[in-house]
């Protein structure tokens, strides 16, 4: 597997040291409130799903995690899931960044690209998912270049909430082609 540059960010496949920051930024209540895992993650959970993390097929049908972190200073940020459906002509992504990442388009430029190597590969369509409560995931969506195609009404349970979720779709048609590799 081939990381992902972009000017400010590589995606590469997750390394066992990377257990530590996953347990750190998923067991913050902020980040995974809209979220389906279980919080806190303690160290020993960590390390149990980087280990699963290391034996996903990033060209394959199946989940694959993206590790995010600064290309000028290597150390986990986020992660980034793509599913990829049998016969690989549709996927589907989802993005965390660690709390202090957020709101310096790391995650716009996480999704743009992987978006992009998805759709050169020969996937046609990729959705999202986000909990109608969470605008700031709404917002990035469409920042993306997704469309809003629906709403769930009280689809998923988080925390012991019945919450909306917003359904989103984006086509090959949407190429970026916004990854800037460093000189």
């Amino acid at each position: 597997m081939s990381d992902i540059v972009t000017h400010r960010l590589r995606l590469r496949r997750f390394s066992r040291d990377d257990a530590p920051a996953l347990a750190r930024y998923r067991s913050d209540p902020h980040v995974a409130r809209y979220q389906s895992w279980r919080s806190p993650i303690d160290q020993a959970e960590a390390e149990a799903i980087v280990a699963g993390y290391l034996t996903e097929n990033p060209d394959g049908p199946g989940f694959f995690q993206y590790a995010i972190e600064l290309y000028q200073r290597p150390g986990l940020i986020g992660d980034l899931a793509v599913a990829r459906k049998t016969g690989c002509s549709q996927a589907m992504l989802g993005v965390t960044l660690a709390p202090e990442m957020r709101h310096r388009g790391y995650a716009t430029e996480a999704m743009t690209a992987v978006a992009d190597r998805l759709f050169d590969t020969g996937v046609e369509r990729i959705t999202a998912t986000c909990d109608a409560r969470n605008t700031a995931s709404a917002k990035l969506l469409r920042r993306v270049g997704f469309e809003q195609q629906g709403r769930e009404k009280q689809y998923v349970e988080q925390r012991g909430i019945h919450a909306d979720v917003l359904l989103f779709r984006m086509s090959g048609k949407h190429l970026h082609k916004h990854l800037h590799r460093p000189s």
